[in-house]
């Protein structure tokens, strides 16, 4: 007779791909970034590792704090989002359990690899771009035509580029690419022209939820230090 038993199969898993991982598996994981070694840089093969021992101490830790664990409730970063939170919240609840620097170090690593996860985010550079063309144009509203060519010209190798394939963005990719966030061009009038474009005030919420803080805190430093520079060259005697 067979019967049926029921199986936990919630466990940390590892996937390795080529390239970048789809966005939304991305937003699930934490990436690490692999690089190919140099010629002089020395590392030992895969195969020598003999995983037995750490198997066998990493199944007696969990014997020893099984009651700790489930009822842990570490402290997370701030700077986590909801997602990243849910992800480096066993972690943490082990680096507790280690004492030492390991909650510091654990807690500095969530911080780090979710950062350059996020940098590395297609949409997220992208809306930041945007914010970037916006802000550095002095402008509230933008043409289409005038935000796209902001775009292939002040931005290089970013990571929303690698869909185009060495092509320069165009308004109808434009478009597509912010049709998921509600995003959509509008007839308006700019001067004595007409044409379809983007009002600033209408990607506030958009930009809060998808553009970490930290960018933008950058960009407004950046800003802030070319308006000085712009200042002491138009008043070279002040």
């Amino acid at each position: 007779m067979v019967k049926a038993v029921k199986f936990s199969c919630w466990c940390p898993k590892v996937m390795a791909a080529i390239g970048r991982l789809p966005e939304t598996l991305a937003d699930r994981c934490i990436v690490i970034r692999m690089q190919r070694k140099m010629w002089d840089e020395e590392c030992d093969w895969v195969r020598n590792l003999d995983a037995t021992v750490i198997v066998r101490k990493c199944a007696r830790f969990v014997r020893d704090h099984a009651g700790s664990i489930a009822s842990a409730r570490p402290q997370i970063p701030e700077s986590l989002n909801d997602r990243a939170a849910d992800i480096w919240e066993p972690l943490l609840a082990l680096a507790d359990l280690a004492g030492g620097d390991w909650p510091n170090k654990a807690r500095t690593a969530a911080v780090g690899l979710n950062k350059g996860a996020q940098e590395s985010s297609p949409i997220g550079t992208l809306l930041l771009d945007i914010f970037s063309v916006f802000m550095f144009s002095r402008q509230e509203r933008m043409f289409s035509r005038a935000l796209v060519e902001g775009l292939n010209a002040r931005f290089r190798d970013r990571p929303w580029m690698e869909g185009l394939k060495g092509k320069p963005a165009t308004e109808r990719w434009l478009s597509i690419q912010l049709r998921p966030y509600e995003m959509r061009p509008r007839a308006m009038r700019i001067g004595d022209e007409r044409a379809k474009g983007y009002v600033l005030e209408e990607f506030t919420d958009v930009f809060r939820r998808y553009v970490p803080m930290s960018e933008v805190e950058a960009l407004r430093a950046e800003m802030m230090g070319d308006l000085k520079e712009e200042k002491e060259t138009s008043n070279p005697d002040k």
